[in-house]
């Protein structure tokens, strides 16, 4: 799965989602690798007839047949891990468009639901009592009365607090510190 990259005028990097191609390009990949697969193990069993043909005979032509049997086994397990690499992404590319799909229902609902709510009338189709809702402001303006008032008491009482008690501590010490 590759994402590819695009520069804009302010240094913004943005991620394009998966191509349709990718998924193709890597189905073609797949394939190729089964080949090959097909290949090896056909050219390791040449090689094991070609040992024990020369087993007794050639050693040396039977020590490099497994020696092209170990190269064969060993690519092999790299094709094997490739196919199952792709096999991984081709799974991670479908969750992904999935997830895309996912959030592309989710934003045309909210844009939906944005517009829904924005057409609906404020009460959202609470039923309140007038009365109620009066006496709730004039307590509301009330308790809003009544709060400025106390902090401008509570803030000529600090400033002299904290000066008198500053100054009783320095005074009852005597200016000395131990």
């Amino acid at each position: 799965m590759s994402f590819s990259v695009e520069m804009s005028s302010g240094e913004e990097m943005r991620k394009k989602p998966c191509e349709q191609q990718e998924p193709e390009k890597l189905s073609q990949s797949q394939e190729l690798l089964t080949k090959m697969k097909e290949y090896l193990e056909k050219r390791i069993d040449r090689e094991l007839l070609n040992v024990k043909k020369n087993s007794r005979e050639n050693r040396r032509v039977a020590l490099q047949a497994l020696r092209g049997k170990k190269w064969c086994e060993k690519h092999l397990t790299y094709i094997d891990c490739a196919v199952k690499a792709i096999r991984s992404t081709n799974e991670h590319i479908d969750i992904l468009n999935k997830v895309n799909e996912l959030l592309q229902d989710i934003r045309e609902e909210g844009t939906q639901n944005m517009v829904h709510s924005l057409c609906t009338p404020v009460s959202f189709g609470v039923e309140c009592d007038e009365d109620e809702l009066l006496a709730e402001l004039e307590r509301l303006e009330k308790n809003l009365d009544e709060t400025p008032l106390e902090m401008d008491r509570t803030e000529e009482r600090v400033p002299f607090l904290a000066e008198s008690s500053t100054a009783s501590l320095s005074s009852a010490d005597g200016g000395r510190r131990d």
